[in-house]
């Protein structure tokens, strides 16, 4: 697993259009292709995620 914080925006497209505006986030990179990225603050839950193919 990788792990990078930074300060920038996502654009998802694919099932469904997001958009999070630019923020300090945590993005992890698994082993198995997934990533996911997390809000600075509150929960364990994340705002975005991408399945491995």
């Amino acid at each position: 697993m990788r792990l990078l914080v930074a300060r920038c925006e996502v654009i998802y497209t694919g099932r469904l259009d997001t958009v999070l505006p630019e923020a300090l986030r945590l993005v992890m990179l698994k082993d198995d292709g997934s990533v996911m990225i997390h809000a600075d603050s509150g929960g364990y839950k994340p705002q975005n995620w991408r399945l491995p193919l």
